[in-house]
């Protein structure tokens, strides 16, 4: 019994900070799915509320060990209102390719 509460306890804990998805409905009913691309993401949806773009560098291991940056890659993270009794949804794209779908649940 106690190992059950304590499952719980962890996953109530966990599970309202995000919740990840392969695909979003926006609240102008079109789908969006991981791996298109930031134009056709926005044909579907429209401009997001918000954008972030920050470029991250991209690191590769030497032979001797050592960490050399070798390029930069850009990350944008755009947030979607997706209408009434709807969470917000975070998208990720890296270099304009959609990676990620992230619901927040904690807003």
């Amino acid at each position: 019994m106690l190992v059950r509460w304590l499952i719980s306890a962890v996953f109530g804990l966990v599970l309202p900070a995000a919740n990840a998805d392969d695909s979003m409905r926006c609240a102008a009913g079109g789908i969006v799915d991981v791996g298109m691309i930031a134009d056709q993401v926005v044909a579907k949806c429209g401009q997001p509320k918000s954008k972030e773009v920050e470029d991250v560098p991209i690191r590769a291991r030497t032979a001797s060990g050592g960490v050399n940056v070798i390029g930069t890659a850009r990350v944008e993270r755009w947030v979607y209102e997706r209408g009434y009794g709807q969470f917000p949804a975070q998208l990720t794209f890296e270099d304009g390719k959609l990676k990620t779908i992230e619901l927040l649940t904690g807003r």
